[in-house]
């Protein structure tokens, strides 16, 4: 029994998926650790406690299609002005709890890293995330890098298993097809 307890405690607490996402990552500076503060860029930005409770009202069908794409539309329109449409695209392994990338650059354990990652579906979101260097390992000619999130919300991790969730979905739909 105590095999299988040590199994379990071993499963890694988010789904994880690999995906190709635009993305940049950089080195926070030792005054900007002082506040550091995970940010979400999208459409929850502008819409207010008052106007979601409305929305959570049952209205006609056509409104709620018609919010959905004013949604989507506010969405890439912030997320643009933020920059993150011409972020690189770089193959990652992403889940709620960090990510994992290859870098040119090597980080130290320990290192506290800025994320800025841009997820299109469901709702197209931009990330200022705070990670910090769990490990950082030569392969070839690049360097490995995994990353914890810190200073992140649950909200802010809800957002992200729900991306990680849906592509895990569309690949499933993707094998059966």
């Amino acid at each position: 029994m105590d095999h299988v307890e040590k199994n379990f405690e071993n499963l890694r607490e988010h789904f994880r998926i690999d995906v190709e996402i635009p993305l940049s990552v950089r080195t926070v500076t030792e005054k900007e650790k002082q506040n550091l503060n995970s940010r979400v860029i999208g459409y929850q930005d502008i819409i207010s406690e008052s106007s979601q409770k409305f929305l959570s009202i049952e209205v006609s069908p056509w409104i709620e299609e018609l919010n959905a794409k004013l949604d989507l539309i506010i969405g890439l329109l912030l997320t643009q002005q933020h920059g993150f449409h011409q972020l690189p695209k770089v193959p990652v392994n992403l889940s709620a709890g960090g990510l994992r990338f290859s870098s040119s650059e090597q980080y130290k354990k320990g290192d506290i890293l800025e994320v800025k990652m841009y997820l299109d579906v469901p709702i197209p979101l931009g990330f200022y995330l705070y990670s910090e260097v769990v490990k950082s390992d030569r392969q070839n000619d690049k360097f490995e890098t995994a990353v914890k999130f810190i200073k992140i919300d649950k909200s802010t991790q809800d957002l992200i298993a729900r991306y990680v969730l849906y592509k895990q979905k569309q690949m499933v739909k993707l094998k059966k097809d």
